[in-house]
Order: C-alpha cells, then structure tokens, then sequence
C-alpha cells in the first residue's frame, strides 16, 4: 500500500529538506558604514560556511554545531522516507512523523539561532536566505501526512468494525 497519498506527502517531506544542501541559509554583508556594503563576506549553508575570498578562514562554524545540524538534517531526510515503508504500523508512521515535525522546527530556531551568532561574531549584518525557510515546507507535508494516515486508520477500523 505504498501508493496512499500520504506517502506522497512524506517523500515530498523527505525531498524538500534535501533543498537545504543546495540554498543559503543565510548571507552575511559588513555594515552599512564600510565601502563595499553590498558585498556578501560569507554564505551559511546547512553544511558548511563558504566564503567569498579563498583566504579567509575562520572559526565561526564549531564543529561539534556543524555535525549536530547536518546530523539533524540527515534524520530529517531519512525518517519521513523510512515511514512510507512502514504502511502496516500507522500509529509508528504517526510517531515518526511527529518526531520529523519537532526535528524541523528545531532546525528552524537553530538556523535563526546560529545565523544571529555568526553575525554577532563576524560582525556582519545577517540577511536570511531561502534555506532558512526550507524547514516550514516538510512540516506542512508532515502534517498533512499525518491527517491522511489517521483517515486511513479511521478507515480500516471502520472496515474491521464491519466484518
């Protein structure tokens, strides 16, 4: 029974926070006052920090932060499609689809957290890009998975209730 809608839901969940690798989360310009205002200093992508000049190196990224957030990320690519396996156990698809609602609203205030940390460090003024928005778009997908797997439940009782 893997093709029920809300398996659909929980791969375009699984696939939209695979968009996190690909876009900013946010980019970082020097103050108003300096020259070159417009210049971006460094971009804060899930994964890694990239910087406009090859040379600058710094310490803005911890890496015990930088593992934990694409350890949180991974669970939150692997937990949804994980889910739509387990068609049979619908109460555990429901679990997990709530722990992947709770992991990506972490991720969320985590982005929001460490991008004001990277600013305040570097000091640079943060401008959000699309990436720190990403987490909203898998916990609509998840709760929407969620409503269609209790639908689904409601359903097969009411077809055991009639046997």
């Amino acid at each position: 029974m893997i093709q029920r809608i809300q398996s659909l839901w929980l791969l375009l969940a699984s696939l939209s926070v695979c968009l996190l690798f690909f876009f900013p989360v946010a980019n970082f310009v020097p103050d108003l006052e300096s020259a070159n205002a417009h210049a971006v200093i460094f971009d804060f992508y899930a994964h890694n920090i990239k910087y406009a000049a090859e040379s600058m190196e710094s310490n803005l990224y911890a890496p015990l932060a930088k593992y934990t957030v694409i350890a949180v990320v991974l669970v939150c690519i692997l937990t949804p499609f994980i889910s739509i396996f387990m068609h049979k156990n619908r109460p555990r698809q429901v679990q997990l689809s709530r722990l992947t609602v709770l992991l990506n609203a972490v991720l969320l205030v985590a982005f929001f957290l460490l991008s004001d940390s990277f600013a305040e460090k570097s000091h640079t003024l943060v401008s959000y890009g699309v990436g720190v928005y990403v987490p909203i778009i898998p916990i609509a997908c998840l709760l929407l998975a969620v409503r269609f797997i209790r639908k689904d439940d409601k359903l097969v009782r009411s077809a055991d209730r009639i046997r």
